[in-house]
């Protein structure tokens, strides 16, 4: 697929790969979810498109997806998750969901992921901003 022919999606900017690495020198792909509603169909052929671009050596090493969940909703981040299971279920090795401050019930989100962790076949976690770092180089990092 080249980028040409899906360009008006690119430039909604509904998911990237910075360029950094996790601390297995796995690619990071961040999906920043914001507070329109966002379109699954379209996320899900930029996710395709990204991850068609790095090479099979680098695919192989796995990637840590960030989900910026602190402008959105809960409902919204549970379904980008569980769509990332359909759309790269082999590349992905962690999820970093970043919650929001005001953050959803955390015994909701923790169970929700903890029952879905073998369906999934990767780790989830909740994360703010701040502690983020524990998984990834802050160098690693976007603002």
């Amino acid at each position: 697929m080249e980028a040409s022919v899906i360009l008006p999606i690119l430039k909604k900017k509904l998911a990237f790969l910075s360029g950094g690495k996790d601390r297995r020198s796995g690619l990071i792909l961040t999906i920043p979810l914001c507070l329109e509603q966002t379109n699954m169909d379209e996320l899900s052929v930029t996710l395709d498109y990204l991850l068609s671009i790095p090479s099979e050596k680098c695919k192989a090493r796995g990637f840590t997806v960030i989900v910026d969940g602190r402008k959105s909703q809960w409902n919204v981040v549970k379904t980008v998750v569980v769509m990332l299971q359909n759309v790269v279920p082999a590349e992905v090795s962690l999820v970093c969901v970043v919650k929001p401050d005001e953050f959803w019930d955390k015994k909701v989100t923790h169970f929700c992921f903890w029952k879905e962790k073998d369906r999934l076949g990767f780790e989830v976690i909740l994360v703010s901003a701040n502690k983020l770092t524990r998984y990834i180089e802050p160098c690693q990092l976007t603002e």
